[in-house]
């Protein structure tokens, strides 16, 4: 009798442990991970560019797996958009889908604020305000969010970006705040019209809400963009801080963007992810 009952509550106990669950629409798909506990809020995280052999699914699961453990020890539901290429990928000339923003049935930063409401109900919070990480292109995907929507950030971390959105109206979208009208052509065929202006004033507010974390060995030139300064990943990030930081005393928000530099480490989002939850959570 003792070893049925051992035997059931094992079982219930098993069937108790969370997990990573991949989620299904037509808009786009997502997993989530839910930990046993009620978790206070939510934290987003946006994979890296997906190279030609690589299902977006699977990138998705591997980056939302790295923070499991972060998840069950701060009290986080984690929710992975799988920024996938027939719906959010990359549209050539400089226009790189979800990093920038983009989406064909919806755009990328609307499709996480409607991921982000249908879980907040989940977190003891209740809180649509959220965490947000992304590593590379996700980097990019983070800093152009938040400087779209820094209201809903709580804090966001953009591990080793090469490019970003800097509070200048004399670079168009994506590069700088400037307005951007646009048709978008995906793989399809299908086409959608955008029409996108930033205020700086969000920009401001943005520069107490973002950090970023990169490692000391990532020094790979980068192309040269609009508004942007530096020839390293490193070397733009400190630039794109700066510009940050100016704009934010002008607008007389008392913010700072930090840039960690990781020593020893090179454009590994593995590698870095301790470092992000560490800028994060504390560890």
């Amino acid at each position: 009798m003792r070893k049925l009952l051992f035997f059931i509550g094992l079982c219930l106990s098993l069937s108790l442990n969370a997990e990573v669950i991949q989620k299904r629409n037509n808009e786009g798909d997502h997993f989530v991970y839910i930990p046993d506990e009620t978790p206070k809020n939510i934290l987003v995280i946006a994979h890296g560019m997906l190279s030609k052999i690589d299902k977006a699914s699977d990138v998705a699961k591997k980056y939302i797996s790295r923070w499991v453990k972060y998840a069950d020890k701060h009290g986080l539901l984690l929710i992975a958009p799988v920024f996938d290429t027939s719906r959010f990928g990359n549209l050539g000339g400089g226009f790189g889908g979800y990093r920038n923003l983009f989406g064909k049935f919806v755009p990328a930063d609307e499709f996480v604020n409607k991921l982000v409401s249908r879980y907040s109900f989940q977190t003891s919070s209740g809180s649509k305000r959220f965490y947000l990480y992304g590593h590379s292109a996700g980097g990019q995907f983070v800093n152009r969010y938040v400087v779209t929507h820094p209201d809903k950030v709580i804090h966001a971390v953009v591990s080793a970006a090469g490019r970003y959105s800097y509070p200048t109206t004399s670079s168009k979208w994506p590069y700088g705040a400037g307005n951007l009208s646009k048709n978008l052509k995906w793989k399809d065929g299908s086409k959608n019209r955008v029409f996108i202006s930033k205020s700086l004033r969000n920009y401001a507010l943005a520069a107490n809400k973002v950090s970023i974390v990169i490692g000391s060995k990532d020094i790979k030139s980068q192309p040269k963009r609009p508004a942007h300064s530096g020839n390293t990943r490193i070397e733009i990030a400190k630039s794109w801080a700066l510009e940050m930081n100016k704009n934010a005393k002008r607008y007389g928000v008392n913010g700072i963007v930090n840039v960690n530099v990781i020593q020893g480490i090179g454009h590994s989002s593995s590698a870095l992810t301790p470092h992000c939850a560490n800028v994060l959570f504390g560890g």
